[in-house]
């Protein structure tokens, strides 16, 4: 009697388990980004992007090309970026693989002892005593062997699309690995060229420290020869030597940073020992004319950051369709074939061929307070990608805001620095005749030759600066991936 009513409850229970799957949330309104400023500002009518250059054209320093090619492909960080890109290629395929059947094949022997009471038992003996077999399909009493050879198969058809928003999810997660690879590409590159330019701006500096070195030596025998003469003080001896090893110092400090700068250089090409070939000059010239502004739009498609947030963006969607498709019932199929007999003699005949196929449906009933929680989870994430997305955006349009306005001023810079340095030698050449002829002192040529030193590397650090932000700049329109 309980087997007959639990039987009767059996399609109920079905029933209500379909009817429980039907309430269903919906998922989240898909939102759309602010549109992006038709230019940067109001005098920019740039349609060409530097975004497009690749880095052996946007930098002609033959020195730095080659760099930058050891760089890429020695550096540990892109290696291991290049790791995580195949770990991302990995599980794509493996969401590709779980749309499909899967298929094992097994070979199992066991030999079972069964009952006088039990159906098994009864069934077996029952079966021995049939008009309707032979002697080969008698069943042993003893112990009953059974063996099996064949191929089981076993398939989650994704009515719901469940599995298919899964894989969906796994590849754009992918591309946002690959994404991510392109924006380390990125940043190793213009790491690499700043680190250069920094280089050779203290080369330079350290040449202009040497020339004012060997002119502050024959300035203090001089004034050692008006000392004797009685002409000057032993102060002014003393003032002109310590110029002299102030001068020097800096030049040790200099060199030091020289040393750092190029052991960091050889930590991004992963190399323990080696020197850094570089040119003597900065010449920013051909990156200025090539680093075209281009439009806001052309970020959308060229910054890897904003490319690989859109590509997480629509994962969070895929994710939250797939947690929407998982308060469906779940369709199976399972299928077997292969040869299956009681007797060894006749396994291999072909009458011992079994086969099989089943097909079942499995709703949620009691993991709903599960699934909704895991349904607000992908929802809230998905709200979260679409927020990093936005930033994302707007933080690269300010980006190249701030950058192009840099540019302006230190072109600016660069020229008021041009007409220091140019004064402040018709100054010392000035302060020189004018002691010789006592109408100046020795202080205003200890101060002359402090302001040409000053305006010398001021003037070459706002080179580097200048050569920096043209850097900054190719990497913000999104150059540099390659």
């Amino acid at each position: 009697m309980k087997i007959k009513n639990n039987h009767r409850w059996l399609p109920l229970l079905a029933i209500s388990g379909l009817a429980a799957s039907c309430s269903v949330p919906k998922t989240a309104t898909v939102k759309q980004a602010a549109p992006l400023p038709e230019q940067y500002n109001i005098a920019a009518t740039d349609t060409l992007t530097a975004a497009r250059l690749r880095f052996v054209d946007f930098f002609e320093d033959k020195h730095l090309v080659a760099l930058i090619d050891k760089v890429l492909a020695n550096n540990i960080d892109n290696r291991i970026e290049a790791e995580r890109v195949k770990i991302a290629e990995a599980y794509l395929e493996a969401r590709k693989a779980a749309l499909l059947p899967a298929v094992t094949a097994g070979l199992h022997a066991s030999g079972t002892h069964y009952g006088k009471y039990t159906m098994e038992g009864v069934g077996n003996f029952d079966t021995n005593l049939s008009p309707n077999i032979d002697n080969s399909q008698q069943i042993p009493t003893v112990i009953t062997p059974d063996y099996w050879l064949g191929l089981s198969a076993s398939w989650e058809i994704d009515l719901w699309g469940k599995l298919g928003n899964l894989q969906t999810a796994a590849r754009e997660r992918f591309l946002a690995t690959r994404q991510g690879r392109e924006l380390l590409t990125a940043a190793l590159i213009t790491h690499t060229a700043t680190l250069y330019y920094e280089l050779v701006m203290l080369d330079k500096e350290t040449a202009i420290l040497d020339k004012n070195i060997e002119l502050q030596h024959k300035a203090l025998e001089i004034i050692k020869i008006h000392k004797e003469v009685g002409r000057a003080t032993e102060l002014a001896v003393q003032q002109f030597d310590a110029q002299l090893a102030n001068t020097k110092a800096t030049r040790f400090a200099v060199q030091q940073q020289i040393t750092a700068t190029e052991n960091k250089l050889l930590e991004l090409t992963g190399s323990y020992t080696g020197t850094i070939s570089r040119s003597r000059s900065i010449d920013v010239r051909s990156m200025r004319y090539l680093a075209h502004q281009g439009h806001p739009q052309q970020l959308l498609q060229y910054r890897p950051d904003i490319r690989a947030a859109y590509h997480e963006l629509q994962a969070s969607h895929a994710d939250a369709k797939a947690a929407r498709a998982a308060f469906f019932p779940t369709v199976d199929l399972t299928a077997g074939a292969g040869l299956q007999s009681f007797n060894a003699a006749k396994f291999l005949n072909p009458s011992s061929v079994a086969s099989g196929l089943i097909a079942g449906m499995t709703a949620p009933v009691f993991q709903k307070r599960q699934l909704k929680a895991q349904f607000k989870i992908a929802n809230a994430e998905q709200e979260i990608a679409f927020l990093n997305y936005q930033k994302t955006v707007n933080k690269a349009f300010q980006e190249v805001k701030t950058l192009l306005s840099y540019i302006d001023s230190n072109e600016k810079i660069i020229n008021e620095k041009n007409k220091e340095v140019s004064a402040l030698n018709k100054g010392i050449e000035v302060s020189n005749d004018l002691y010789l002829t006592a109408y100046a002192t020795y202080l205003e040529i200890i101060a002359a030759q402090k302001s040409k030193i000053s305006a010398d590397i001021d003037l070459i650090k706002a080179e580097r600066d200048q050569a920096h932000v043209l850097i900054q700049l190719y990497k913000a329109l999104g150059g540099g991936t390659g």
